[in-house]
């Protein structure tokens, strides 16, 4: 079990879209690039520009750049990932591997000035299955509210929904909920506050409903940020708090997370977790970027390992649409299970638009 838990966690790892670095590093809210408030997803007309004058170490004529739009009031977008990939654990063969991580498709329509939808649809591997459907409405400059399939706002929106901070608190691109949401995003202030099922996307089983608050204060060079999620429900009720922060320093750019997770559970000890993250993300050059990672996760429960993880991963940004990654990570724990003491290689090809 704990091995197909393993494969089934790395065929997730590295299928997101979202680089909340370069928010850091350009002074940024999520929705200056992408058409979800909370980030993520399809990219509007300014995020498809700049992934072609600012992002790649060749940029694309004008004549030749394309803004994201058809039909005048459409938006169309997409991301393929495929892999190669080395698994090495100890007392366990060595795995080498090819792999499609995954294939989305993203489409947004204006309707009028007020009102827009979206729909996020994965169609490779296992066929289809809908990430994201909603629809929003402007009340005002700054003001929305959205309703349906979202991806909740908690956190730094990691690429790497292996990360400790999005795994462990099940809250990442794999389990968008149903529910609303409003927003406020004016000047340096962003806050989205969202109630959903809690269910991650299946069915409700009871009445009970999850809480998610994010607020953020964004300045040039760096931001602060709460937040806050709560989830009850019959079985169990999970609260979480956490704090992050970015910081712009010359050519690095600093990531910072720190997460508290609180499950009770009747008839069980309660369990408390806590989770750190710090990332450093060094532009060596225009296009060429270097990520080193460094999270631990922390539990009181015995029956969970403390667990340490460590990464470095090169970004290569070659032509417009196109980006190039080579990365290693190694897991780190006293419990000498090989699944919790692992190391990975990984080469990946990710085509955007």
């Amino acid at each position: 079990m704990r091995i197909f838990l393993f494969f089934t966690a790395i065929s997730a790892a590295m299928n997101t879209i979202a680089e909340p670095f370069l928010a850091v590093e350009n002074g940024f809210h999520c929705i200056q690039c992408h058409i979800s408030p909370a980030g993520g997803g399809s990219r509007n007309q300014y995020g498809a520009l700049f992934s072609q004058t600012q992002l790649p170490a060749r940029t694309s004529s004008s004549d030749n750049m394309w803004a994201g739009g058809f039909a005048d009031r459409f938006t169309l977008g997409s991301d393929v990932r495929a892999s190669l990939r080395q698994i090495d654990m100890d007392n366990v063969d060595d795995t080498e591997n090819f792999s499609t991580d995954r294939v989305t498709l993203y489409i947004g329509a204006q309707l009028t000035d007020r009102v827009s939808v979206y729909l996020d649809e994965q169609i490779a591997p296992g066929g289809s299955i809908n990430r994201a459907a909603w629809v929003k409405f402007n009340l005002s400059d700054s003001l929305y509210v959205r309703a349906g399939k979202m991806f909740l706002p908690f956190g730094l929106r990691l690429e790497d929904d292996s990360a400790f901070i999005r795994q462990l608190s099940n809250v990442n691109f794999n389990t968008a909920d149903n529910g609303l949401e409003l927003g406020y995003i004016k000047d340096s202030w962003s806050l989205q506050l969202a109630v959903s099922n809690g269910t991650a996307g299946a069915s409700e089983v009871d009445d009970g409903k999850q809480i998610s608050l994010l607020g953020s204060y964004v300045q040039p060079n760096w931001r602060v940020g709460i937040t806050v999620n709560d989830n009850h429900t019959d079985f169990t009720d999970r609260a979480m708090t956490g704090i992050f922060a970015g910081l712009r320093t010359g050519r690095v750019t600093w990531l910072v997370e720190y997460d508290k997770i609180d499950d009770r559970t009747p008839g069980m000890a309660d369990d408390e977790l806590s989770l750190a993250f710090v990332e450093a993300n060094i532009r060596m050059a225009q296009g060429h970027y270097l990520k080193i990672t460094a999270e631990t996760a922390m539990s009181d429960n015995n029956g969970m390992a403390d667990q340490d993880r460590y990464a470095i991963e090169y970004q290569y940004f070659p032509f417009s649409f196109t980006q190039l990654r080579l990365g290693a990570r190694s897991y780190e724990s006293d419990d000498p299970d090989p699944f919790l003491n692992r190391d990975e290689l990984f080469a990946q090809l990710h085509v955007f638009f």
